[in-house]
């Protein structure tokens, strides 16, 4: 299997693992089985959030996911984990099922071209894993792997557009929006988290407030491979969808293209557009922006925005507005680029002044010329 990942915006992300520097498998090796068993291990305690906007409460629990080929239509996952000492802190044995229909009580399991993911919450360990094993079985078939996960830290402070700091917090979605992992921050905005290493689909930062006085910070393609510090700000918008690529064939140059999106009354914003002679519901939600209302930083040093272009992100009969942003690069070009693409603009709207402001990362590596993205 080619081991490029081309990023396209549409499709979802699955699991890889470092082997070394800018080195990894994606999604897996095809031809050899036991290198495509991947397991990783989400430890948080658990918690809870109440959004009143959505009348709904959403729930933080530690999480295994666990990656391997089907070797039948039915067999067996064994799974174990270990902790400090080779100390056994987990053990359970999934029995996996392709054609049955039967969700489980306690864990669910999809299957990806002959692959399978299992996705189970867990208690808190008191540590993150050392060792974990798994095996699986089936007739005449049998299959164990272990794995050294590696951890990282990944903290940072949560505030608004006028510094003032947010208790939030932080869902991490690995592979399309699941929840793998939940935290809060403290009164003062200050978070940390410590994930396995991986590359991670979105990060969804918010306070709580959604889609009353707030919308959400997001963070996409998140490469977890050292320690980092990520700030985020919330404010009435956000920098959806998300993506940065280098422009390999022209200027000196990236690419980005997100869909901002802010508070307001969806459902009077439905109107009907025609692009490209076809007839599309139209949700204008998105805020008016111009290049003097961007700040946008290359791993956190500001760079020069040579040209904004709208345009319309289409999907079934439904459109919505997207913007294409081209930027210039910064030394060195290659190596772990981190995007951040902030707005803030003041407009009025029935005779009151309204801020709409968000800002969202994106990361990727490219090669030592600057070009490609993975």
């Amino acid at each position: 299997m080619n081991k490029k990942l081309q990023l396209l915006s549409a499709i979802v992300l699955f699991s890889f693992s470092f082997s070394s520097y800018c080195q990894y498998n994606f999604p897996f090796k095809n031809g050899n089985n036991k290198s495509s068993i991947l397991a990783y291990w989400y430890n948080c305690k658990s918690d809870s959030v109440t959004i009143p906007a959505l009348n709904a409460t959403g729930y933080f629990n530690s999480s295994l996911q666990v990656y391997g080929p089907m070797v039948s239509d039915a067999f067996q996952v064994k799974v174990e984990v270990f902790i400090s000492d080779s100390v056994l802190a987990y053990s359970n044995t999934f029995d996996i099922r392709k054609k049955s229909s039967i969700k489980e009580i306690d864990y669910n399991v999809d299957f990806v071209n002959g692959y399978f993911r299992i996705m189970s919450p867990v208690n808190q360990l008191k540590s993150v894993p050392e060792m974990i094993k798994v095996n699986i079985s089936s007739t005449g078939i049998t299959m164990e792997k272990r794995i050294v996960p590696n951890y990282h830290k990944i903290y940072g402070h949560i505030k608004d557009f006028n510094d003032n700091p947010l208790k939030s917090f932080i869902l991490v979605k690995p592979d399309a929006f699941e929840d793998a992992y939940g935290v809060w921050s403290d009164e003062k905005g200050y978070y940390e988290i410590e994930l396995p290493e991986r590359v991670y689909n979105a990060f969804y930062v918010n306070d709580g407030n959604y889609k009353s006085t707030t919308l959400e910070a997001w963070s996409w393609h998140m490469i977890i491979d050292n320690e980092q510090q990520i700030d985020y700000k919330i404010g009435t918008g956000e920098v959806y969808n998300l993506h940065v690529w280098p422009n390999n064939g022209g200027y000196n140059s990236l690419l980005i293209s997100f869909r901002p999106m802010v508070l307001g009354d969806q459902d009077s914003l439905h109107t009907n557009q025609i692009i490209n002679n076809k007839d599309f519901n139209f949700i204008d939600i998105s805020p008016k922006l111009d290049i003097k209302d961007f700040n946008i930083t290359i791993n956190g040093e500001e760079t020069e925005i040579f040209s904004l272009q709208e345009y319309f992100e289409t999907g079934k009969d439904m459109a919505m507005p997207a913007y294409l942003i081209q930027i210039k690069r910064l030394n060195p070009t290659f190596g772990k680029q981190t995007i951040c693409v902030e707005y803030n603009k003041s407009v009025e709207q029935n005779g009151k002044e309204v801020i709409q402001n968000s800002m969202g990362y994106f990361q990727f590596y490219t090669n030592y010329s600057g070009m490609f993205a993975f």
